[in-house]
């Protein structure tokens, strides 16, 4: 499967592309001992959208890639079992960690824990580390987590839509990336204008 498309004229040579088959959204760009990792929605099986793990690539300048063994793949029995959606990265004191939205369903939030060279990596055996989400709101979806660090404490925001709203950010906290607590939505919109799901 790899070889073929290597060969075809038409595939760009210069834009970042998997070894084959389907890829879309870029997740967890960190820099890492002094080299860019890439991770990206990829499909290993087919070049259709479906099955997603998380590709894996890594650069010393952010033109030349060298593809890396698949980081996150989907447990038949896990949070993730339909899906390994997106997410990003983040350095916690020195712990490279993934944190992703898994979908079994309902869509959750997970995280992972890499090696020190960013090649192997381990599931929380605890997750979701957010099971869903709040219950006040009816939602269009509960997606694609990004994180940050202020102080002492860790915020999430995920993407989220509210039934009758419109697409909604929603804000949590953490003191460890495991223990999250919801605090609000940082904002709504207006379905009509601005969509009814934001990622």
């Amino acid at each position: 499967m790899q070889e073929r498309p290597t060969t075809d004229p038409h595939r760009p040579q210069y834009h970042f592309l998997p070894p084959a088959n389907w890829m879309n959204d870029p997740n967890g760009l960190i820099q890492w001992k002094g080299q860019y990792h890439l991770f990206y929605q990829h499909n290993p099986g087919e070049a259709v959208w479906g099955n997603m793990h998380w590709g894996h690539a890594v650069s010393a300048d952010l033109i030349h890639w060298r593809h890396l063994p698949i980081a996150l793949a989907p447990e038949p029995d896990g949070p993730d079992a339909f899906g390994v959606f997106s997410g990003c990265a983040v350095d916690n004191d020195g712990i490279p960690t993934l944190v992703y939205t898994g979908v079994a369903p309902p869509e959750t939030q997970c995280i992972a824990t890499g090696s020190d060279d960013l090649v192997t990596w381990t599931k929380y055996e605890g997750n979701p580390v957010i099971a869903g989400p709040p219950d006040e709101f009816e939602v269009t979806g509960f997606r694609d987590p990004k994180v940050w660090r202020d102080g002492d404490t860790w915020d999430m925001v995920v993407g989220s839509g509210i039934e009758g709203k419109g697409g909604a950010v929603l804000l949590y906290r953490s003191p460890d990336l495991i223990n999250w607590t919801y605090l609000r939505p940082l904002h709504i919109g207006d379905a009509d204008k601005t969509g009814p799901m934001w990622e």
